[in-house]
């Protein structure tokens, strides 16, 4: 049987996510914004390639990592047993990117995002600013509707989970793109915004189950 494979959000390292993964789950590493380009393009056929020499698989992304599973999904959906989205990326956002920057600042500042993460998160920025935020403002105008409805007519069953106090991917954003993906839609109502699952491993670990 296949692992499921958990794709991490914009700048995060797989090691991020492991603590909350299920035994049958696996974060993959992405590309480095260096090696991208800055280009979402690179990940996307990055991962084709990946599904493609794994065979059929469950599928699951957060943020970011969402977008690429909803991009993987609506071009070879025979590779896709079913997908996971938390807090995807695929409708146009409206929180500015410094915004974001400070909000990470403060998960550093008070311990929910560990610092060795933090670290490695900040030197691939470092090494790459410009891939990195050129691929940050690609993601933040995705529009993906046309990519849902693919996986909809596919008959993919697809689970779309929020938090009520994320301020990026808000519901604003995410039941349009549950809607589009014709997916059941959770919220969660709990502190952590954006992140919600490093400092809830049992939960993520429920929710990917």
């Amino acid at each position: 049987m296949q692992p499921a494979l958990f794709l991490p959000g914009w700048g995060a390292p797989a090691a991020l996510y492991e603590a909350g993964l299920p035994h049958a789950w696996r974060a993959l590493e992405p590309p480095s914004f260096a090696a991208s380009g800055g280009s979402l393009e690179t990940y996307r056929r990055w991962l084709g390639v990946e599904l493609r020499s794994r065979g059929r698989s469950p599928l699951g992304g957060h943020s970011m990592g969402a977008a690429l599973a909803i991009l993987a999904a609506a071009e070879s959906p025979e590779l896709v047993e079913r997908l996971v989205l938390v807090a995807p990326a695929g409708m146009p956002l409206s929180k500015p990117i410094s915004a974001s920057i400070l909000d990470f600042l403060r998960q550093v500042t008070r311990g929910i995002y560990p610092r060795e993460a933090a670290a490695r998160a900040l030197a691939a920025v470092a090494r790459a600013p410009r891939a990195a935020f050129a691929l940050a403002e690609e993601v933040r105008t995705l529009d993906l509707r046309r990519e849902c409805l693919r996986i909809q007519a596919a008959g993919i069953p697809v689970l779309v989970v929020g938090c009520s106090t994320d301020t990026l991917v808000t519901r604003r954003h995410a039941q349009p793109l549950a809607d589009a993906l014709g997916a059941e839609y959770r919220e969660l109502t709990m502190a952590g915004g954006h992140m919600w699952m490093l400092h809830a491993h049992e939960l993520f670990a429920r929710v990917l189950s």
